[in-house]
This record gives structure tokens, sequence and C-alpha cells, in this order.
């Protein structure tokens, strides 16, 4: 079964998450008031929190919820 895409928002760790979706392909927009604002699988999302904490740095896993 595919996941559904779904629409995020973050405020966390900004640079980090618009460096990964960057590089996965991911089209993202960002304002002030929401932060990074993107369209993913719920699957995408939780093994790019998972990356962030292992591969780049993050102490703790960002706050990324459902927009």
């Amino acid at each position: 079964m595919k996941d559904e895409i779904k629409e995020w928002k973050t405020q966390s760790v900004k640079h980090k998450v618009a460096m990964l979706l960057i590089m996965d392909g991911i089209s993202f927009k960002y304002n002030e008031e929401e932060g990074i604002m993107f369209a993913a699988s719920e699957s995408f999302v939780e093994g790019m929190k998972e990356r962030l904490v292992n591969c780049y740095g993050c102490s703790l896993k960002p706050v990324i919820t459902e927009y």
C-alpha cells in the first residue's frame, strides 16, 4: 500500500531540513510564521527525522507536524 502524501511544516533546524529536502528533490516553501512547508508521505518524514539525528548532527528529533 502506498503512503498518502500529506502537507507538513516545521520551525526546527530549518537549515538542515531544507538541505535534506533539496538533496531529496522535494520542493518546499518558507515563511516566517509557518516555517518550512512541504508535501511528503509520513514514512518519508519519519525517515527524515532519523537521518537528521543519525547523520546530520541534530541532538533531538526535529518537530515536524502535519499542516
